[in-house]
């Protein structure tokens, strides 16, 4: 019963989601409401009777969708199952291995997974597209093949670069939850008695962690959903994405949506139901909902708390490099178009200094057109500067949004919600799991984003507003079931009982157990929300629906091509095709090469934040020689203090104030 009432509740969230467009179909804002939940109703109505699931598509009539849809569906189910299972096999393999390597080797490994991470899913397929293309024309040798033509299916390529995003993720977070667990006193107590490390780790470890890894692992699968969809379109495969490009009705948005989260609810709903047997244990925090009071968690104080963390975490290098390197991008953006009269120019002939003609738009690199133009003669490089603050802006604020928004959300939601409630909370929530983000967003943010050449339809601070808040909203739901999870496998923990016990307050629980053992993680979620939201825009743009607005522009009676109105990085990756197709690579190297740069300086941020926070909570960071003596020659310590105790590298420390603090 339990599971049959959870799946009618996901059913529910999904036809919420596909009725979204009808949110903006209202200019009145008094009325977008009332008439958002009259067409929910009527959907529903529809969507109960079978004669309706019809597709237009490029048909003139109405036809059955079930039989034409359901070979595609088929196909890109194949598709994600294998790349998930893929990525997820070598994460779990990489993790493990990963245990038992020397340190430089673990370094290693960690960064080439970090760089690969780097590297937009765009970027990957076309660059495996272009390599299997340069080897046939070598050797005449068809390594695989990467597009499909008419019937004809394929399945390596796709399933190969599918599986990149989810195996980096959960290998991310297997290895940060192992190396936390590896901390707990069952697992010095196991080796007192004789139990070997590789046993601990394949019986022990991985079974305390599996419930955490679990409620991780629904975030990648969301998150592949909308690479598939990407993938189908750059490899021209006839899937199901392809259905909802052509027919952008709610009943068949509904039906499409409601096939992809009915085998996916079944798989992870049956593991949570059947094999966790998940009991929510909010007995102790129910008798102590009082002490939770708001109006005592003041503005000021968050600020000062939050200043207090950036300063230490800015000790950190990796965290004060990587903020650094962004901070200043965005810095030097805003003093390029401040001080620049024309921010970005726009170069239609280029003549040398005789007045011959160089070269017509698009402009290839050249001393007088650095970085070259794009097909419109905007300068590159003027764009890159130009846009850069409001990509990595924009991204930043976006994931700072949903951190924030969901964790203010999740305590409630983890420690004062019924379990009834927050049941039915869930199981709606769960729906969002197994949607595509980046579809969703194009159905929604198309109609105000593409403009026209009449203009737009809103302004631009609306442009801006609805974007952030649609993309902030789609996603807080699932922030706030994956952090309420984690704050109550937290609370179940002894320690959280004893400070209960203690005399603790909720308040106290919250700021002095809670924060330091999710601090890690909720970094982490940071930046992969950061990274997920640059996707975002990189598939929003392939499609030519750019930050701030797309303009449309008519160049001597035919059509030119779109361009964003803010000169955001995303705006350069409409052209990817048709400059890869002609040779032109100067147009979309460089904007791969910044987010790359930009994903990169978050890692660090990442790690940053995760060494500090491993560091409260007792698991060694190994840093390297070079940087332990920069840091101990900063803090004026004579010899360095070593991570670990043992025989070999034990020395007596001076006792003085700084020593018996350390």
């Amino acid at each position: 019963m339990k599971f049959f009432s959870y799946y009618l509740l996901g059913i529910l969230g999904v036809i919420a989601i596909s009725n979204i467009p009808m949110l903006f179909a209202q200019q009145n804002l008094l009325f977008i409401i009332p008439s958002y939940i009259e067409s929910t109703y009527q959907l529903i109505k529809e969507l109960m009777q079978v004669e309706n699931w019809t597709y237009l598509g490029l048909f003139d009539r109405e036809v059955d969708i079930f039989p034409l849809i359901w070979d595609p569906y088929l196909y890109s189910m194949k598709l994600l199952v294998g790349a998930l299972f893929l990525g997820f096999g070598f994460a779990f393999i990489l993790a493990i291995i990963t245990l038992f390597l020397p340190r430089p080797i673990i370094n290693s490994v960690k960064k080439t997974l970090g760089l690969l991470e780097a590297v937009p899913d765009l970027m990957v397929a076309f660059i495996v597209q272009i390599t299997v293309v340069y080897i046939f024309k070598q050797t005449d040798i068809l390594i695989m093949r990467f597009v499909t033509l008419g019937d004809e299916k394929i399945y390596l390529a796709p399933i190969v670069i599918l599986s990149i995003l989810p195996m980096i993720s959960l290998y991310r977070v297997v290895v940060l939850l192992i190396e936390e667990e590896l901390t707990k006193h069952y697992v010095e107590f196991a080796l007192s008695k004789g139990i070997k490390y590789n046993a601990i780790i394949l019986v022990h470890v991985l079974r305390n962690i599996a419930k955490s890894t679990f409620y991780h692992s629904k975030i990648f699968v969301w998150a592949s959903l909308s690479s598939l969809f990407m993938i189908e379109y750059i490899f021209n495969i006839n899937g199901v994405s392809n259905f909802l490009l052509m027919d952008f009705r709610p009943m068949l948005i509904a039906i499409i949506l409601l096939m992809i989260y009915t085998p996916l609810f079944i798989i992870y709903q049956g593991v949570e139901i059947f094999v966790f047997n998940e009991e929510y244990y909010s007995e102790v925090i129910s008798k102590n909902k009082k002490s939770l009071s708001w109006k005592k968690w003041v503005i000021w104080g968050w600020l000062a708390r939050c200043w207090k963390e950036f300063k230490v975490h800015m000790k950190n290098p990796k965290f004060a490099f990587g903020f650094s390197v962004l901070f200043a991008i965005v810095l030097y953006s805003f003093i390029h178009s401040i001080i620049r009269e024309i921010p970005v120019e726009q170069f239609v002939l280029v003549y040398d200094e005789e007045g011959n003609l160089l070269s017509a738009k698009p402009h290839p690199p050249s001393e007088y057109v650095p970085l070259g133009s794009d097909y419109l003669g905007y300068s590159i490089r003027d764009q890159l500067i130009a846009g850069a603050k409001y990509t990595i802006l924009f991204a930043g604020i976006v994931a700072l949004l949903r951190m924030v928004i969901g964790f203010l959300l999740a305590i409630p939601f983890a420690m004062l919600i019924k379990d009834r409630t927050r049941n039915a909370i869930v199981r709606m929530v769960d729906s969002m799991h197994f949607l595509p983000m980046s579809l969703i967003a194009i159905v929604i943010l198309g109609p105000i984003l593409r403009g026209s050449t009449s203009g737009f339809d809103y302004s631009f601070f609306e442009r801006m507003l609805m974007e952030t808040v649609v993309l902030t909203l789609l996603v807080v739901p699932l922030l706030t079931v994956l952090i309420g999870n984690e704050i109550k496998l937290t609370l179940d923990q002894e320690f959280i009982a004893g400070a209960r016990v203690l005399g603790g307050n909720t308040k106290h629980i919250i700021w002095r157990h809670l924060l330091p053992h999710l601090g890690s993680k909720l970094g982490i979620i940071f930046g992969q929300q950061f990274i997920q939201v640059l996707l975002v825009l990189i598939h929003l743009g392939l499609f030519s629906l750019f930050l701030g607005g797309t303009s449309m522009m008519y160049d001597q009676s035919y059509k030119a091509p779109p361009h964003s109105v803010t000169f955001e990085w995303s705006g350069l990756i409409s052209s990817t095709r048709e400059a890869l197709m002609t040779g032109h690579y100067w147009i979309i190297v460089p904007v791969f090469i910044a987010f790359i740069v930009v994903i990169i300086m978050m890692q660090l941020i990442i790690e940053g934040i995760k060494e500090v926070q491993q560091e409260r909570v007792g698991v060694a960071v190994k840093r390297s020689k070079w940087l332990t003596k920069l840091l101990n020659r900063k803090k004026g310590k004579i010899e360095e203090i070593p991570t670990s105790l043992n025989t070999d590298s034990f020395t007596f420390v001076k006792s003085d104030n700084q020593s018996r603090h350390l």
